[in-house]
């Protein structure tokens, strides 16, 4: 089982819960970031298609690909650089594409699994993470499409959809500004891992892993409009709390956008 962003929480978190059910992971992530990993590893820039073709072309038997990596961005539209939006769909969308793409040729011979960390920021908005969503909303429509060709060829693809993780990904922003503010349920990267890991082992189409990712699917499939509403309502909650007794705020952060030409960061 390949595993994409082993050096983040999530990845990390994954690779664990793979081991404990006595599968094999391999630990995939830029190298700087598998350091101490006790899994064998494969380093590897998502966004370098040449080098995703040919690490992924040596594998030869591979049950499973688990996409984990991602990065962010925080800031309104008007103020992102599209130098910042640009990174963060080269990494969380194209790079995604390009490992399950190369990985393909050694699935369809074991006939296995793919697993894909989306978001509920993959099936509505989510204010201030233009970039982010963009790049989640379209690993649904990737994915969703290559389980229509890959259904005939026995390889599955599961598209899992948490709400917020505990992952400190807005620490490595290529882009911040404002004060971050999550909304709901937040799970811990092993939770999210379960989930993972239980919903491609049953070869699921969606993973929905909390009470806040379920709810959120149906009320934007219901009502976008309803969906949209109760999540400005809650950002703006939340993002009062955060506001210290004298009027200053507890997260403000600056505006950062260095590191936004560098390779892909990954969580």
């Amino acid at each position: 089982m390949l595993v994409t962003g082993a050096g983040g929480d999530i990845g990390r978190a994954v690779c664990d819960r793979l081991h404990l059910l006595g599968a094999r992971p391999i630990a995939s992530d830029l190298p700087d970031r598998l350091e101490g990993l006790p899994y064998p590893t494969v380093g590897l820039d998502v966004t370098d298609a040449d080098a995703v073709r040919e690490a992924l072309g040596r594998i030869q038997v591979l049950d499973g690909l688990i996409l984990a990596h991602g990065i962010t961005s925080r800031g309104r539209v008007t103020v992102t650089p599209m130098a910042a939006t640009r990174k963060v769909i080269e990494v969380n969308l194209v790079g995604a594409a390009f490992c399950a793409q190369a990985a393909l040729p050694a699935l369809v011979r074991s006939r296995g699994r793919i697993a894909v960390v989306s978001s509920v920021a993959g099936f509505g908005p989510l204010v201030d993470r233009s970039a982010y969503s963009a790049s989640k909303h379209g690993l649904f429509g990737f994915f969703d499409t290559l389980r229509a060709e890959t259904a005939t060829l026995g390889v599955s693809v599961t598209v899992v959809a948490p709400s917020f993780v505990r992952t400190g990904i807005e620490d490595r922003a290529v882009f911040q500004h404002g004060r971050w503010v999550t909304t709901g349920q937040v799970l811990t990267p092993e939770q999210a891992a379960r989930a993972i890991v239980a919903g491609m082992a049953r070869r699921r189409r969606l993973v929905l892993p909390s009470r806040t990712s379920t709810l959120g699917w149906w009320v934007s499939r219901a009502s976008p409009r309803v969906f949209e509403r109760l999540m400005l309502r809650q950002v703006a909650v939340e993002g009062a709390s955060a506001m210290m007794s004298d009027g200053s705020t507890s997260a403000v952060l600056p505006d950062r956008t260095a590191g936004v030409s560098d390779r892909g960061l990954q969580a």
